[in-house]
């Protein structure tokens, strides 16, 4: 087994949300001449489609990456690639005139067999027996024998053409989407050494690079994981510098086309730049921190794994709903900003739209429903609103044990479980999250030794952990490689992470992807911690 393995180390934050609804009009800046939008009608096909824009399916396919038979559905907006067809058409057309043109200049044109001089007593059908050929074919060689007033003379001059044998009809075949689909994809070519790129910043003494070198690290850990299995490597690494010079600086190294899957940057306007070499090379670009880039709309290869807070609190609606659909929901009131998902809640149960409760035992008491289940939503994620509520909440439950109580929670709150995960417990605790990581765990025990004996140093105080992160990450786009080549479809993978698992979304059919996995992490008063997913 061979590991080749090259660091090139060299001198090298939030943007405004762009939403879904967005996705149509960033596409129509992009489109390319030739290029246009179709919205699918109901009953229309693909092959229809070919037809109709003389445009092959694979070039559909190609333009729609996300596009299959199983999405192929009425009111899907795609977009239509140039048609080279049509060009030829435009030039077989031309061709034909010319032929035309030149028939119309003389009898001598390149149609014409012979010329016939007409003798006594002959007529077009006799001459048309005469050299094989039909009437109709010397009648359209000569176009003058086609007005009424014609009269063959003697003498007189024919173009005799070249007989044509009649083309049988084919009766037409018309192929179903799936088997369309199934032609247009491509196999991916397998992978005999993966080339990776990252860039990313790794050189400041900030808290950023901090973050971004344990990501790092965590990626070179799956990197020496999956090379026990046969995989081999090759890793560029390049400090991703501050400015948009530093980074035109990294694209223009000769390996960055021949890269196979590109890892970073953070910055936004790096972000773009990198996005654009990406596209233009179809290589696969990972952003691992950053959620809120417009490129992800046309660029098919870019993978956001961080989504935006639109999508996040999209998820989190459905887990809500599907959860807590016959629930008695309890809006209580802390006096700090309301978090982005209480909102999203008042929408859900309209009846929180008309006040909130104080953390009170009086006030609490008078609003459960020793019928349903309670649940229980703060108007803030902040530790110091769950130190009001828990010594509230354990006497109310104290009180009355009938009530079935349970506490809605915050990604945030993940981190306050060494000092709060009792109170969890008792509370019967829903937090949504994107991610969780078992502490107790022996996976997680021996992620952290190997990490100190690799680099001499431990894993950041943070959640979740970058290192880990950095390794899930690794894993699963290095498999997607390993197993369906450069242009692998991560939605084919089923993948589950020591902390981070991703459920990978285009956001349309010509688009990018976003990370839409969300799940509750319930601390159940068993003293248990289950994982609810849809």
């Amino acid at each position: 087994m061979r590991f080749c393995f090259i660091l090139l180390i060299l001198a090298g934050s939030l943007l405004p949300q762009t939403t879904i609804a967005q996705q149509k009009s960033v596409l129509v800046q992009t489109l390319q001449e030739g290029e246009r939008l179709h919205t699918i009608r109901q009953g229309e096909t693909l092959y229809a489609l070919t037809k109709l824009y003389n445009v092959d399916a694979e070039a559909i396919c190609a333009a729609n990456p996300g596009l299959s038979a199983g999405n192929f559905k009425a009111g899907t907006i795609i977009l239509i690639p140039k048609s080279t067809q049509a060009e030829t058409a435009k030039v077989e057309e031309k061709i034909i005139q010319e032929t035309v043109n030149d028939h119309k200049q003389g009898l001598a044109g390149s149609d014409c067999r012979e010329i016939h001089k007409v003798k006594s007593k002959e007529t077009l059908f006799s001459i048309a027996q005469k050299y094989g050929v039909t009437l109709d074919e010397l009648k359209a060689a000569n176009p003058e024998t086609k007005n009424p007033d014609y009269k063959l003379k003697k003498k007189s001059l024919l173009c005799i053409p070249f007989h044509h044998e009649p083309v049988p009809v084919k009766t037409e075949v018309i192929p179903t989407n799936e088997e369309l689909f199934r032609q247009a994809k491509k196999e991916s070519e397998k992978l005999s050494v993966i080339k990776v790129g990252v860039i990313l910043p790794l050189k400041e003494q900030n808290a950023l690079s901090a973050r971004t070198l344990d990501y790092y690290r965590g990626l070179l850990m799956s990197i020496d994981s999956l090379k026990k299995s046969g995989l081999f490597f090759e890793v560029y690494t390049f400090d991703a510098g501050k400015t948009a010079e530093d980074i035109q600086n990294i694209l223009a190294r000769p390996i960055v086309p021949m890269l196979d899957i590109i890892f970073g940057p953070v910055d936004p306007t790096q972000i773009k730049a990198v996005s654009q070499v990406s596209k233009a090379n179809k290589i696969p670009m990972v952003v691992p921190f950053y959620s809120r880039s417009s490129e992800v709309f046309g660029n098919p290869g870019l993978f956001v794994l961080n989504a935006p807070d639109s999508i996040q609190q999209t998820e989190v609606a459905r887990l809500f709903k599907a959860s807590f659909r016959a629930a008695n929901v309890v809006l209580l009131e802390t006096g700090e900003t309301a978090d982005g998902m209480v909102p999203v809640i008042k929408q859900l149960v309209p009846s929180l739209r008309f006040g909130q409760l104080p953390i009170t035992e009086n006030a609490l008491f008078s609003r459960l429903d020793a019928t349903k289940d309670n649940v229980l939503v703060l108007s803030s994620s902040d530790m110091k609103s769950l130190n009001v509520l828990f010594p509230v909440l354990r006497n109310v439950i104290q009180k009355h044990p009938e009530m079935k109580i349970k506490l809605f929670g915050y990604p945030e709150w993940l981190s306050y479980t060494s000092a709060l995960i009792d109170d969890f417990y008792m509370a019967d605790t829903y937090i949504y999250s994107p991610f969780f990581l078992d502490y107790s765990s022996e996976a997680y025990r021996y992620f952290s030794n190997k990490f100190h004996q690799n680099f001499n140093a431990e894993m950041l105080h943070a959640t979740p952990k970058m290192a880990i992160y950095g390794f899930d990450c690794g894993m699963f786009f290095f498999q997607g490689l390993s197993r369906y080549g450069k242009n692998f479809s991560v939605q084919d993978l089923n993948f589950s992470g020591l902390q981070n698992d991703f459920k990978m979304r285009r956001v349309s059919t010509w688009g990018g992807l976003f990370n839409r996995q969300m799940q509750f992490v319930r601390f159940k008063p068993s003293h248990q911690i289950d994982i609810h997913r849809l």
